[in-house]
Formats: structure tokens, sequence, C-alpha cells
């Protein structure tokens, strides 16, 4: 078994019936590697509002359809905001994932289903020959992880592009 060594599993924060699972997997992430105490409604009420961005040409970051949805770039950005270097991009591997994992990276696949449309963004915490994906979850109320089999999780990874948000180096 391969599992990070953060440990994550003590910030979890339960979104209880919201559509806030990027907002709460944010702060669950922001406060492991950053030591701060963001409570995941506050970020959701915070990726709510679109933000400028600081180049020479400024223009909205769209984050989120309030109360809703959140996009990749939007997780990404408030990763990046908040000094975590993190990236988002379609198209990863399974291997991708391992790897992370062996680097000690935290990595955001999403995943879900177009009829009816869901998506959902949780953390992945480790991988098990026998159990599948490990991840720690704000969907679910304890703090403990839960586990993917192979061919759902693959299922449900692919139907969104192999998505994924990742912490880099």
């Amino acid at each position: 078994m391969i599992q990070l060594s953060l440990p994550l599993l003590r910030y979890h924060q339960y979104q209880a019936q919201t559509n806030d699972c990027a907002p709460f997997t944010v702060a669950i992430v922001v406060n492991a590697l950053k030591g701060e105490n963001l409570s995941g409604e506050q970020m959701a009420q915070e990726m709510n509002r679109p933000r400028w961005s600081t180049g020479p040409i400024p223009f909205p970051i769209i984050r989120r359809i309030p109360n809703w949805a959140t996009f990749p770039w939007g997780i990404a950005d408030e990763l990046q905001r908040r000094g975590i270097r993190a990236r988002w991009r379609f198209g990863a591997h399974e291997a991708d994932l391992l790897k992370a994992l062996q680097e000690d990276r935290i990595t955001l696949p999403i995943g879900g289903a177009f009829s009816p449309l869901w998506a959902h963004v949780k953390i992945l915490v480790a991988h098990d020959p026998e159990q599948g994906w490990g991840f720690l979850d704000p969907a679910q109320s304890r703090a403990e992880i839960t586990w993917d089999r192979p061919q759902r999780f693959a299922q449900l990874w692919r139907n969104y592009g192999h998505l994924l948000v990742e912490t880099l180096g």
C-alpha cells in the first residue's frame, strides 16, 4: 500500500448536504499544508466571488458558480492564492496518481457522471492493490479513508476526461 504521510485526516471537514466538495477540499488542503484554520463554509463564500488576476492585464477569474459547481481552475487558483503551487489538467493517468502518492504530493481527481449530471472532488490519500483508491472525502461525515474499487474510480474519472488538480513539488 502507498499512502500520503501528511496527516490529512486530522483536518477533515464534512460538507453536509451542500454542493461544496471543492471548497471543503481546498480548506482541508490549505489547513494541512499551511497550518491555517479555514472552514469549508468560509472557503465556499470566498470562492463564490470572482477575483481579479494580478497580471499586466487584469481579468476576472470565475472560480465557481455560486453555491453549486466549482471549476478545476478555481481550485488550483485558490490553492495558489494561498501559497500552494498547484495546477489543473485533463488527461492524467493512474500512473500520475501513484507517482504523486510516492512523492507525497496531493492530488484531487475529479469524477462523476452526466446522467444525472454530477461531479465530485476528494483528496487521494492512498492506493492499495486489494482495496483500490483511498480518499479523504468531505462528503463523508467521518474522518476516515474511504475506498473506491478500481473499476468504479476508473469509470467516474474517465467520464470527466481524467481531470486532475494537483500540488507541485
